[in-house]
């Protein structure tokens, strides 16, 4: 079984298969997490995958310092869940002003 460590400088280096571990390894987590701050199982959905797109895209600037990546996949998820907030409240200000 390889460390997570191991997984993400795999997955750096462009292997699918070391990310997929890793998204088999926490997706769970992070969709709990998103659905705990959201109440929204679709929603939920959508952000896990939002995270991990994230993840895929900037797994060749962000170096794991831990055993674990998830402290930092909850803080992308953090960072995403704040954005979708943002996002929803300038759609409803825009609808409002309609």
């Amino acid at each position: 079984m390889s460390t997570d460590l191991e997984l993400w400088s795999r997955a750096a280096g462009g292997s699918g298969e070391a990310f997929g571990a890793l998204f088999d390894k926490y997706a769970r987590d992070v969709y709990n997490h998103c659905f705990r701050r959201t109440a929204d199982w679709s929603a939920a959905e959508d952000l896990t995958s939002v995270v991990f797109l994230e993840a895929w895209r900037r797994r060749g600037e962000v170096r794991i310092d831990r055993e674990s990546a998830l402290p930092w996949l909850l803080g992308v998820a953090n960072n995403v869940l704040r954005n979708r907030h943002r996002s929803l409240r300038r759609h409803r200000a825009a609808l409002d002003r309609l």
